[in-house]
């Protein structure tokens, strides 16, 4: 990638190589992209789910589907052929990795 133009997400307490940290860094770049508006729409579901104004939730993106409650984030292939597992990560480590991604983008593209 010639000029850096693909960003790896980084976020305190990433384990790269960890199985659900690289799932959550690979739905940040397929799914929330370089977008912050988008980046902020899911983060404001995010919290409503973690502070219990929401039960659950679920999305489907271009590569996962998301399903949420107040302690596990499931991250599922959205298309079984990929041959992909689902991964099970703290809630709370998936919002981190999207604060930590939003500010990323924020500094890319100020």
């Amino acid at each position: 990638m010639a000029g850096g133009e693909m960003m790896v997400p980084d976020w305190p307490g990433r384990i790269v190589g960890d199985e659900g940290h690289d799932r959550i860094a690979a739905c940040l770049v397929l799914d929330i992209q370089n977008a912050p508006e988008w980046a902020q729409i899911v983060l404001d579901r995010v919290d409503a789910i973690i502070n219990g104004s929401e039960d659950h939730w679920e999305m489907a993106m271009n590569a996962y589907i998301l399903k949420m409650d107040a302690a596990i984030c499931e991250i599922a292939p959205a298309y079984e052929e990929q041959d992909e597992e689902i991964v099970w990560v703290p809630s709370l480590e998936f919002r981190a990795a999207l604060v930590a991604w939003i500010e990323q983008i924020d500094q890319s593209t100020g």
